[in-house]
């Protein structure tokens, strides 16, 4: 899944979120957020952030969220991000020689962060990943292949509990169907923490 079509089932799954009442039967503690949608989060085992960055932290460009060294590191070249702002703001980088992709994208309060993932995206997935804490932060990796090596895999992070922000990484032709592309998506989205932090002044 191409970060276009990953942003298209994210927004989907946030008008589904946005119509759709609690299903889980849990409790919802007084101290917690009402998210815009009209639902307290996190929902839907979503776990909590509990150190969450600024509210304007997915504010700046997401083509910033990388430096030149991270992408050669990641792409094996310091290539040009292309911005994308449908239907949420974006930015891809690909390699043309080897087809190797990174995308990030970032996905506002009214998104529910990955109380809406855990509800309506999850559902949809062939693999669902909770990951360790990537910076103290949760996230999740998924593909819409099953198995160890799909093509593409994603890697939603919460960086509060209405925020979050999406890596999508494709391997280099060669490598695609004999390397699992989760790793790498979750290394992208450690260097994207760490940019984020850094622009919140931690």
């Amino acid at each position: 899944m191409n970060l276009r079509a990953t942003a298209a089932v994210l927004s989907l799954a946030l008008l589904a979120a946005a119509c759709s009442s609690p299903t889980d039967g849990t409790a919802t503690p007084p101290t917690s957020a009402t998210a815009p949608s009209g639902r307290a989060v996190p929902y839907g085992g979503a776990p909590k952030v509990k150190n969450p960055l600024p509210d304007n932290v997915l504010s700046s460009d997401p083509c910033q969220a990388l430096t030149p060294q991270q992408i050669t590191e990641q792409l094996g070249s310091a290539l040009t991000g292309k911005p994308d702002s449908d239907p949420v703001p974006s930015c891809s980088w690909i390699n043309a020689e080897t087809t190797a992709s990174i995308g990030v994208s970032y996905y506002p309060a009214r998104n529910d962060g990955l109380s809406n993932a855990y509800t309506n995206v999850k559902p949809q997935m062939k693999r669902w990943d909770a990951l360790p804490p990537i910076q103290g932060f949760p996230a999740v990796a998924y593909a819409t292949q099953p198995g160890s090596t799909p093509n593409t895999c994603n890697v939603l992070v919460g960086v509060t509990d209405r925020l979050s922000f999406l890596v999508d990484v494709a391997p280099r032709t060669s490598k695609m169907g004999k390397v699992d592309p989760c790793p790498l998506a979750a290394d992208v989205a450690n260097d994207v923490l760490t940019t984020l932090k850094q622009q919140a002044g931690r």
